[in-house]
Order: C-alpha cells, then sequence, then structure tokens
C-alpha cells in the first residue's frame, strides 16, 4: 500500500480527538503484528495453526483498541469530514476488523487475508485523518 506508513505516537491527540494516545499506538501495533504474520513465511515451513492463532490474538487486540477509540470518538462530524463522525469511522474500521478476524477463522488463503489488512490500514489512515481534522 502506498502512502504515508501507520505509525504509533505519532499524534499527541486524545484518542477522542482522532488517533492519538496509547489506544491509536496498541491499534497500529496489532494491525501491524498481524500482517507481519502473513508476511515473508515460507510456504514450506508454515506452522498454519500457530500462525492463525497468532494472527486471531493480535486482531482481537486489534477490535478491542478500535472500539475503545470508537467509545471515545465524537458523534459529531466536523467540517471537512464527508459528512461521518469519528465515532462512525472507527465503528467502520471495527467492522473491517472483523471481517478480517471471520476469514482468518474461515480459514481463508493468507493472501485473502493479507489484503483485507491492506483495507483495514487504509480505513485506519482515513479514520486518523477524518478525526484530527475535525478540530
Amino acid at each position: 500500500m502506498g502512502g504515508t506508513p501507520l505509525t504509533a505516537g505519532t499524534s499527541g491527540d486524545p484518542p477522542s480527538r482522532g488517533g492519538g494516545g496509547p489506544a491509536w499506538d496498541r491499534l497500529v501495533t496489532h494491525v501491524q503484528l498481524a500482517r507481519d504474520q502473513l508476511n515473508g513465511v515460507p510456504i514450506a515451513s508454515v506452522n498454519v495453526p500457530k500462525i492463525r492463532g497468532d494472527v486471531v490474538e493480535a486482531l482481537v487486540a486489534a477490535i478491542e483498541d478500535a472500539q475503545a477509540l470508537a467509545k471515545e470518538g465524537s458523534a459529531e462530524a466536523g467540517r471537512g469530514m464527508g459528512g461521518m463522525p469519528p465515532k462512525a469511522r472507527w465503528y467502520q474500521l471495527v467492522g473491517y476488523l472483523a471481517q478480517v478476524l471471520d476469514g482468518v477463522c474461515k480459514n481463508v488463503e493468507l493472501s485473502e487475508i493479507n489484503e483485507r489488512l491492506l483495507r483495514v490500514e487504509k480505513a485506519m489512515k482515513v479514520a486518523q485523518t477524518k478525526s484530527a481534522s475535525a478540530r
């Protein structure tokens, strides 16, 4: 995925203002951990149950962090947010993460899971950018 990578600790904003704080840092870490579990694994040496378990743990943690951000997010859309409040964007991200988790649990191909995680990262960038612009 092009563009600026997601990074933890890039903003001192509280989670309710769109993407700063410990919940955002944990969310970024968990999503990146899930992607790292899938990248660079030689097919011949894949321990699928272990990788699946590690990815499931990272995704569940990411869902919990995204829910914390959603609960603290503003329910009102600010200027330049496309009419969607930060709370709704964070819950949309929770939905994307849940879809990825569902795919992992249903034994979907690793390449498809990686594609879904790329979409999650894109949604995270949108949620953080739109929430930050609400100030």
